[in-house]
């Protein structure tokens, strides 16, 4: 079975255009201890944000640098082309993958149900089923959203297709 890409739970947005950032900042390449001292954190927890960024395909790893990617640049230079392009990587990775599937069948979807498609695929962010939820929920809430790949109703708290 193929290693399904799953995004890092409790990453906001905002952590990663701050990492593209600091390393545009730096000539699009940057060290990772660095970075990690300038925004006050140890290496644990950059961790989940460096990630998110490459799963993004916003960066690549090399040894103990961060190098900038083309998207990444678009991103930060061209918000537009550079959204565009990242709606594109992101509705391949869970939970967003499953999520836009679920909403193009239906006309609006929960947290919850992105939560049980994903784990009769096998796919879970939390052993506790209600935390589970919440994680997907603010996954989606902070990268969904932002991506423009789902529309969210805060009163309802429903997603739809955009």
């Amino acid at each position: 079975m193929s290693q399904t890409n799953v995004f890092p739970a409790n990453v906001s947005s905002s952590q990663v255009i701050a990492l593209i950032e600091a390393a545009i900042g730096e000539g699009g390449r940057a060290d990772i201890a660095k970075l990690a001292n300038n925004f006050g954190f140890d290496i644990k927890s950059m961790l989940p944000i460096l990630s998110a960024a490459e799963i993004l395909d916003l960066i690549k790893i090399d040894g103990g640098d961060v190098a900038v990617t083309d998207l990444g640049f678009k991103l930060v230079k061209n918000k537009t082309d550079g959204l565009r392009l990242l709606k594109v990587n992101i509705s391949k990775i869970e939970p967003f993958k499953t999520a836009i599937e679920l909403s193009k069948n239906s006309n609006f979807i929960t947290s919850k149900d992105v939560s049980e498609a994903l784990a009769n695929k096998g796919v879970s962010f939390s052993e506790d089923q209600m935390e589970n939820e919440k994680m997907i929920d603010e996954i989606l809430i902070h990268w969904a959203i932002y991506t423009k790949v789902l529309k969210y109703n805060g009163k309802t708290a429903l997603f739809s297709h955009q």
